[in-house]
């Protein structure tokens, strides 16, 4: 079999969407974790872990997903989010178990990056092929994402309501919806500079 099989097989037809996730929840497995570094527009060398899973139903639909520890605030929410799946993927009499044993690895940790370290670990160890939630949320005019949000609960997505209203409006004034794009531009202003203006 060819990497364009695929694509030889279907030249004219409608483009049946690729091999990621429609906007909405879906139930995964984790494949695989690894401890890495990345660059965001504000900084660079940001730990995190980098996250692929697959479909549950269909192992065919893949996504990355990304835990991040650049900052306290995102190393507490992904390690509650490590901890959450491993707590999940457990039963009512094990449950107690794993919040000690994160307790044991995480109690006395003070820098992110250890905590990703740790993090990392644990899931390589625990949680490859194991459930998860992947929050997806296509942008623009895709129907399909290969990126996604990872949760140990089936977490909502912001409502197609909420998006549909946020892109009418960006139209509405002749423009269009970029936020998710430019997100991490967006000024802060303090309370004084708005006053002011």
């Amino acid at each position: 079999m060819g990497l364009f099989d695929d694509v030889l097989d279907n030249v004219g037809k409608p483009y049946s969407g690729g091999k990621g996730f429609e906007y909405g929840t879906h139930e995964v497995l984790i494949m695989l974790a690894e401890a890495k570094s990345k660059d965001t527009k504000k900084a660079k060398d940001c730990a995190i872990i980098e996250v692929q899973v697959c479909g549950k139903e269909d192992n065919t639909k893949e996504a990355t997903c990304t835990l991040w520890f650049h900052t306290e605030g995102a190393a507490k929410m992904s390690v509650t989010k490590v901890l959450g799946m491993l707590v999940h993927n457990v039963g009512e009499d094990k449950k107690d178990a794993v919040r000690e044993l994160g307790k044991k690895l995480f109690g006395s940790i003070d820098d992110p990056i250890k905590a990703r370290d740790v993090a990392a670990k644990l899931m390589q160890d625990k949680l490859i092929t194991k459930e998860a939630y992947l929050v997806s949320e296509p942008s623009g005019k895709y129907t399909t994402t290969s990126y996604g949000d990872l949760w140990h609960y089936p977490a909502e997505p912001q409502s197609a309501d909420e998006r549909a209203d946020r892109e009418a409006t960006a139209a509405a004034v002749g423009g269009e919806d970029i936020t998710a794009e430019v997100g991490d531009n967006i000024p802060d202003f303090d309370e004084k500079k708005v006053e002011d203006l």
